[in-house]
C-alpha cells in the first residue's frame, strides 16, 4: 500500500506539466490567427473599389544609390511640362478684301479692340456711349508662307484717314440751360420814398435737355434734341418801392399800417419783456420794418409763436438774427441778438427761449418784425400788454 501511494505522488506533478504546455501552445496559436486575420483586413483596405472611379497613380521611377554622400540641400520635383501653344499666321479681311496678316487671330482680334478704344478715345465719348462696327471682318487662316505686317503697322493702317474700318458711336449729352425770371416792380403808395420791399425773391428756372449724337469713327457727324422737360421753375420776383413823402413833423402811432389779417387768429406772446422805444413806420427820412424793445443785456429772447427756425445768421444792421417761420406764410424776425439758442430746422412753442439780447450803440434792445410773405407789417397789431415810451 505504500508504494502505490508513493508512485502517485510522483506522477501528479508530470500531468500537471503537460496541461501548461498544451495551454502554452494555444495561446501561441491564437496569436498567429491573430496576426493572419490582420494582415488580410489591411490587403483588402488596400485593395481599389472596382464601383469607385478609377484613377491613374505613376510609380515613382527607381532611383540609383547614391555612390556619394547626399547634399543637404532638398531636391525640388521636376517642373511640369505645359503644353507648347502654337499659333497660325490670319488674314484680317474686312468687307470681303483682305487686308493684312497678323502673325496669330489672337493678335487680330487684339488690333481690332485697340482700334475701336481709340476712336472712342478720340472722340471723348462719355460711358453712356455705345460702339458698334459697322463694316464686316472675317479673320481667315492665312498660308505659312504669307508675309505679316507687324502690330504697330498695322494699327497705324486701321486708324488713318484711309481706314475700312468703321466704327458707329452713339452717345447721351445733357445740357442745362437757364430759363430767366423777371421781376415785377411795382410803386407803393402806402410806403415811404426811397424804401423798397422784396415780397418775392425772383429766381431763374432750368430746363435739361437730351442731345443724342453720333459719332463715326470718332468724329461727331450728327446731333438732335431727344428731350427737354423742365428741373426747376422759374420764380418771378414781385418788389414794392415806396412812392409816399411823409411831413417832417409826421408823427407816428402805435397803430400805423394795416392790418395782418393772416396772423389775426394765431396766438402770440411778447418776445421780450421790456419797453417799446421805437416804432414801426416812417423814421428819418427811412422806414422802421419792426420794433425796438428796450431791455436788459443778455435777458431772454422768447419766440413769439409756434414755429420752425429757418434762419440764424449774421445780417448786416440786424445783427445776429433769427427767423422763425409759422403757418399761413407768417414769418417773426428776431435781432439785434447777443447770442441764439437754436439752430435752423429746430421746432419751437411760443415762449420758449431763442436767445437773449445783445447791446450796440443805442443800448440793450430787442428788434422784433412781423412779416407775412416778406412784407413787413406792424408787431403791435398782434402783441397787446407792451408798454410804449412817452
Amino acid at each position: 500500500m505504500e508504494n502505490k501511494e508513493q508512485v502517485k505522488r510522483i506522477e501528479a506533478p508530470a500531468g500537471k506539466s503537460r496541461i501548461w504546455i498544451l495551454a502554452l501552445a494555444f495561446l501561441v496559436l491564437l496569436t498567429a490567427l491573430t496576426y493572419i486575420g490582420a494582415a488580410r483586413s489591411m490587403r483588402e483596405a488596400a485593395r481599389p473599389d472596382p464601383d469607385a472611379e478609377a484613377t491613374f497613380t505613376p510609380e515613382p521611377a527607381a532611383t540609383p544609390e547614391p555612390t556619394e554622400a547626399p547634399s543637404a540641400e532638398p531636391t525640388r520635383p521636376a517642373a511640369t511640362q505645359r503644353p507648347v501653344q502654337t499659333y497660325s499666321k490670319t488674314t484680317i479681311v474686312i468687307s470681303g478684301m483682305p487686308v493684312l496678316v497678323m502673325a496669330s487671330r489672337e493678335a487680330a482680334e487684339e488690333l481690332i479692340k485697340n482700334v475701336q478704344r481709340h476712336f472712342e478715345d478720340m472722340g471723348r465719348l462719355p460711358d453712356n456711349a455705345v460702339t458698334e462696327l459697322m463694316t464686316k471682318v472675317e479673320f481667315e487662316k492665312a498660308s505659312d508662307s504669307a508675309e505679316t505686317v507687324g502690330y504697330d503697322a498695322a494699327f497705324a493702317m486701321l486708324t488713318g484717314s484711309d481706314t475700312p474700318l468703321v466704327f458707329r458711336s452713339l452717345a447721351t449729352y445733357f445740357e442745362d440751360k437757364v430759363i430767366p425770371h423777371s421781376d415785377r416792380v411795382l410803386t407803393d403808395s402806402y410806403l415811404p420814398r426811397g424804401i423798397r420791399v422784396v415780397r418775392v425773391y425772383g429766381r431763374d428756372g432750368i430746363e435739361r435737355q437730351t442731345f443724342a449724337v453720333v459719332f463715326i469713327n470718332g468724329v461727331k457727324t450728327d446731333s438732335h434734341l431727344v428731350e427737354s422737360y423742365t428741373v426747376m421753375e422759374a420764380i418771378n420776383g414781385d418788389i414794392r418801392v415806396g412812392g409816399r413823402d411823409f411831413p417832417a413833423n409826421f408823427r407816428v402811432r402805435p397803430d400805423y399800417g394795416s392790418i395782418p389779417y393772416e396772423a389775426m387768429g394765431m396766438r402770440f406772446v411778447i418776445p421780450c419783456d421790456g419797453t417799446v422805444t421805437k416804432l414801426y413806420g416812417p423814421f428819418d427820412g427811412g422806414f422802421h420794418h419792426g420794433i425796438d424793445i428796450s431791455a436788459g443785456y443778455l435777458d431772454d429772447v422768447r419766440a413769439a409763436a409756434a414755429g420752425r427756425v429757418v434762419s440764424v445768421m449774421e445780417r448786416g444792421a440786424y445783427g445776429l438774427m433769427v427767423e422763425i417761420e409759422h403757418s399761413r406764410g407768417v414769418c417773426t424776425r428776431y435781432a439785434k441778438l447777443a447770442e441764439a439758442y437754436v439752430s435752423i430746422g429746430d421746432e419751437v412753442e411760443a415762449g420758449a427761449v431763442i436767445g437773449c439780447v445783445g447791446d450796440d450803440e443805442a443800448g440793450p434792445h430787442l428788434h422784433f418784425e412781423l412779416r407775412i410773405r416778406a412784407t413787413a407789417y406792424n408787431p403791435m397789431k398782434i402783441l397787446t400788454g407792451l408798454n410804449v415810451e412817452g
